[in-house]
């Protein structure tokens, strides 16, 4: 990689990126730390040992997603819900509905 054009670095000093680039060894480890600290912000609840899947507890109201690399699943008993979470995430995120 190179400094932007018309930025001199100096020797011995590097850039520190503030974007996570796709492709890297670290992005997906990155991504989902991002996606977890949403979601637990949000009042999700981690299910299991592994955290690839939370429970999102709205009273009567239930949604459980469970995550694999850069896809998700969800399960809920409430469409409503369902549509608002997916409303606010895509606020953050690009999301495909399919």
């Amino acid at each position: 990689m190179q400094p932007p054009t018309g930025y001199a670095l100096p020797d011995g000093q590097c850039l520190k990126l503030k974007k996570i680039l796709y492709g890297l060894l670290q992005s997906s480890a990155l991504f989902y730390e991002n996606l977890e600290r949403w979601m637990l912000d949000y009042g999700f609840t981690p299910i299991g040992p592994d955290g690839v899947m939370f429970l999102l507890n709205k009273g009567s109201e239930k949604l459980i997603v469970s995550l694999y690399v850069n896809d998700g699943v969800c399960a809920t008993n409430s469409m409503a819900l369902y549509k608002r979470i997916l409303a606010d995430l895509s606020t953050k995120y690009m999301l495909s509905d399919s």
